[in-house]
């Protein structure tokens, strides 16, 4: 279920704004530049048991969980699932895929109902060349999360 962002937004773009920069990935953009995310952003709903993203997909999508719980896991040694992080509000996935220009290395299941705000790679690869303090913490984000996947 898509969730109208704009609607959203429009009944009050302070608390929204305020809200993202608790991510601590956007706690480096300026305010015009959270703006512009934040009108870049959709919304969705995952009912729990839903998959999210799977591993070895093609990219397209930055998340950030909004209300609810997901699980990460990877497939290891003749497709043995193994856990690798359960992310709660205010978590992010799916910034390694498009840092690197990767295919996705993990899945990501609704472990409960879900919503999610979701920015299109374009935008995403936008504030990367835009913001080098936001393209700095991607970076190391994706540094720490290989080396997370790499160890599971």
């Amino acid at each position: 279920m898509k969730i109208n962002m704009k609607a959203l937004i429009a009944e009050d773009p302070n608390w929204f704004v305020e809200q993202i920069k608790k991510v601590r990935a956007f706690s480096v953009l300026s305010d015009k530049e959270l703006v512009y995310v934040v009108s870049q952003m959709r919304s969705f709903y995952f009912k729990a048991g839903t998959t999210i993203v799977n591993q070895g997909e093609a990219a397209n999508l930055f998340f950030i969980v909004h209300k609810g719980m997901v699980e990460v896991s990877m497939k290891k040694f003749f497709f043995r699932e193994k856990q690798v992080a359960i992310l709660e509000s205010g978590d992010f996935f799916g910034e390694s895929a498009l840092v690197s220009n990767s295919k996705r290395n993990a899945t990501v299941i609704a472990k409960t109902d879900t919503s999610c705000f979701v920015l299109l790679k374009p935008s995403f690869k936008f504030m990367l060349q835009e913001n080098p303090l936001f393209r700095q913490n991607m970076k190391a984000v994706y540094a720490r999360r290989k080396l997370q996947l790499k160890n599971a």
